[in-house]
């Protein structure tokens, strides 16, 4: 996919023997193409790990792990400042500040591994985990591998190369994933199953990225070193500030549920979460690694940005839309197929996420348009005004309705955190809110036909007591519907259905000359 506007379809080559590269344009489309396959794929291995994990383990084992990936992620988020993204926002990059920024990475990382190590008994109290859980000093190790990935990530990114990391994170979720989990947990390991498959798939990515660049590691005076990292890091700590905010955000309802209710509950709700965090992650996150790098390269170019938001924003709703609607509809459906009947309670929470999942999705290519025009330090308090919403509103919500209540505060939340960043992002570039929300309205009979189609299939089959008969039915009703309308208003839908055709050829669509 690609949002980009139509520019020269190759790149300047000083050599008239040498093969054209594809356009940028093209080569974002293939980029978006292999991160939304990478991410799908993911998703799939994740959803198929969640079906048998469900039924070996408790919500209490869930919670459990997941109070402790809070503490590993916003560490995480510390060590790194940045560093990936900044490699892909430098117009120029040598192989000296390649190697800085890989050794400060590292280095920063096992500083802040080693911390969480010695205090982990002290921090455990904080998210609802016993003092003397080990999950914390076992997945402190994480840090380390995460730190040795950052530095190959961006040089990833800033090349475009989305195929390779496509696959590497792949095997990482399968492998990784699915194979230590779900076979420790048959083994009978509980929760720590789920902490030793972490450790797996950081494991496979930190040698599969760094098997794929092999950036310089040669090192030189720390005085030269440091001169070669604060430009990079002026960039990274801004952006850094506006991924912390956004962490809060996101897990601020899970560290209330973890301390208000603890951490039974929070094996139910960060379930019930997933189920909305996927397809989000999928379709928001592919969108956000190929769109970032695209949209760094034209960042002076505001008529470009603007269309690439505009058509961006299209496409997700055109996947999106439809998929709230059918999650909602069939919530019931697919949580008694996914977790199982035990695990009801997770069913009107995924209603609530279903109803944001549009705005969730969305936010992140305003995330991307920020970014990529360097406007890190004004996003940044914007994230942190989402962080102390989500606070406040989870915080109401749990005392009143208990986890229902905290899905209603994130709810809310995110829908004004997606109004506020598609605000700012219509200062970085003229007329964009109008031409955003005119965008918005034509997708508007597709998601009123699904909601219609799946609702009433779904109300006729329920009776029958099979719930994969009522899911694929209605599934299949909404998805029948939703290409309907888009035949009947293909006309509205020119650029996109232009760019599916696009991917759908591929390779072999020929570059002009």
């Amino acid at each position: 996919m690609t949002a980009l506007p139509p520019e020269p379809p190759t790149e300047p080559i000083p050599n008239p023997g040498r093969p054209a590269r594809p356009s940028l344009t093209a080569r974002t489309v293939r980029g978006f193409a292999w991160s939304f396959t990478g991410s799908v794929g993911q998703a799939v291995l994740q959803i198929a790990a969640t079906v048998v994990l469900a039924r070996l383990l408790t919500p209490e084992e869930f919670g459990s792990v997941a109070a402790a990936l809070l503490v590993v992620g916003l560490t995480q988020l510390v060590t790194q400042l940045g560093v990936a993204a900044a490699l892909v926002h430098r117009r120029e990059l040598t192989d000296r500040d390649v190697a800085a920024a890989f050794w400060f990475s590292i280095l920063l990382s096992a500083v802040f591994a080693a911390l969480l190590f010695a205090f982990a008994p002290s921090v455990n109290g904080l998210v609802g985990l016993p003092a003397d859980s080990g999950l914390l000093r076992m997945l402190s190790v994480t840090l380390v591998l995460a730190g040795a990935t950052a530095v190959p990530t961006g040089l990833l990114q800033r090349d475009l190369r989305f195929r390779p990391m496509a696959v590497v994170d792949l095997v990482a979720a399968g492998p990784g994933i699915i194979g230590v989990s779900v076979v420790l947990a048959l083994l009978g390991f509980g929760a720590t199953a789920l902490a030793w498959a972490e450790i797996a798939a950081a494991l496979i990515k930190c040698v599969g990225y760094l098997a794929l660049t092999r950036p310089s590691v040669a090192v030189e005076a720390p005085s030269a070193a440091w001169g070669r990292l604060r430009p990079m890091l002026n960039f990274g700590s801004g952006y850094s500030l506006t991924q912390l905010g956004n962490w809060i955000a996101l897990n601020a309802d899970n560290l209330v549920v973890a301390n208000v209710l603890g951490t039974g509950p929070l094996g139910v709700y960060t379930r019930a979460y997933n189920l909305l965090s996927e397809p989000a992650n999928v379709i928001g996150g592919a969108a956000d690694k190929a769109l970032f790098p695209a949209m760094a390269r034209v960042r002076d170019d505001g008529a470009r940005l603007r269309h690439a938001y505009v058509r961006t924003s299209s496409l997700v709703a055109l996947v999106t839309a439809p998929a709230a609607v059918l999650l909602f509809v069939l919530a019931p459906e697919v949580v008694h197929i996914l977790l199982g009947s035990q695990w009801d309670a997770v069913i009107l929470p995924v209603q609530v996420f279903a109803l944001v999942l549009l705005p969730r999705t969305s936010y992140k290519i305003s995330t991307s348009l920020t970014r990529a025009t360097g406007a890190v330090y004004r996003a940044a308090w914007r994230q942190w005004l989402y962080a102390a919403e989500v606070v406040l509103l989870c915080s109401v919500g749990a005392r009143l309705w208990g986890v229902n209540g905290v899905a209603i505060g994130a709810s809310v939340a995110i829908l004004a955190h997606f109004l506020v960043m598609l605000r700012f992002s219509a200062r970085v570039s003229e007329g964009l809110m109008g031409a955003v929300l005119r965008m918005y309205v034509k997708h508007v009979p597709a998601v009123v036909a699904v909601a219609l189609a799946s609702w009433a299939v779904a109300a006729a089959l329920r009776p029958v007591g099979s719930d994969v008969l009522t899911l694929v039915a209605a599934a299949a009703a909404g998805g029948v519907a939703a290409l309907g309308v888009l035949a009947l208003l293909r006309g509205r839908f020119a650029e996109e259905l232009a760019v599916v055709a696009n991917l759908r050829r591929g390779k072999k669509v020929p570059v002009p000359a």
